[in-house]
């Protein structure tokens, strides 16, 4: 299935692309590229000796006008980890070119992505959408988290950035099974009252599916969340079809992620996995 709208996308800054198979009952990575302002890291070590790769922009972040691009295949019945080395910080962009990258993702049957995205920091007067799809096959599974902060802004005003989407659709086969698009503008949206941000600067969203999760599964995972002391504002849904949302709201970007954390590492445990920490200095996550 042809992700709609991409003929819209120019020449790119940055691309990654990235293949997953089957070798010997192990997850390998048959084949990597990355081209222009994009990096791929060495393999991460871990217990399960996973493939582990941290997804990296040479630049610090990303500038006026730039188009970056994602491409993911995992076959069947393979396990990668993939997550951003640092949030994904858009530079202001003074002559009104929106900032833009696609990421598109081929989960093979019985596979598992986890995709941990790190939140969106927009400098002022920023303009950026990202465009991510995920097609899952029969039994695939997904882990995906993404976020947004008030941005930065050299005078230290929040929501100084001009507009930002960020938007997820994931199918199962050709069924579309959830579509999340975060579109704020701060120059005509009220960020901080209620809809919006309500007062707080962070706002981060895990997102899993699963087609064997259920109701009685999402509330245990909810009680687990409701035994945390936490200043992060949480609420824990089930998809209608297969999965779940979480979503957090905070004044804390590590609090928020230790909210995030809590309810991966218990999912991760649910299916036979062991902890993981995301090694990123100071504000690693383990899950």
């Amino acid at each position: 299935m042809a992700e709609k709208g991409l003929s819209a996308r120019g020449p790119l800054a940055g691309e990654i692309r990235m293949h997953f198979v089957k070798r010997c009952d192990r997850s390998i990575a048959y084949d990597l590229y990355r081209h222009g302002n994009s990096r791929i890291s060495a393999s991460q070590p871990n217990d399960e000796h996973l493939p582990y790769y941290f997804l990296i922009s040479t630049g610090g972040g990303y500038t006026e006008g730039e188009q970056y691009l994602q491409e993911v295949t995992l076959d069947a019945s393979t396990h990668a980890i993939l997550t951003t080395q640092t949030p994904n910080y858009i530079y202001k962009c003074e002559n009104g070119k929106t900032t833009r990258q696609d990421c598109i993702v081929h989960v093979g049957e019985s596979a598992l992505c986890e995709y941990y995205f790190d939140e969106t920091i927009p400098y002022g007067k920023a303009l950026f959408n990202q465009y991510s799809t995920f097609y899952l096959s029969d039994h695939a599974k997904l882990i995906l988290t993404d976020g947004l902060t008030s941005g930065y802004d050299q005078n230290g005003e929040d929501f100084c950035f001009h507009k930002i989407g960020i938007r997820s659709r994931i199918y199962r086969n050709e069924t579309l099974l959830f579509n999340d698009f975060l579109l704020v503008d701060p120059r005509r949206d009220p960020m901080k009252q209620l809809g919006y941000f309500e007062g707080y600067s962070n706002f981060n969203s895990v997102t899993i599916i699963d087609e064997d999760l259920n109701d009685q599964k999402v509330k245990a995972f909810r009680e687990i969340l409701d035994q945390m002391e936490t200043s992060s504002l949480c609420g824990l849904s089930a998809i209608e079809s297969e999965g779940l949302v979480l979503r957090v709201l905070g004044m804390s970007a590590d609090e928020n992620r230790r909210v995030m954390e809590r309810l991966i590492r218990a999912y991760r445990t649910s299916i036979g996995l062991t902890p993981l920490s995301l090694r990123k200095g100071p504000h690693s996550m383990a899950i």
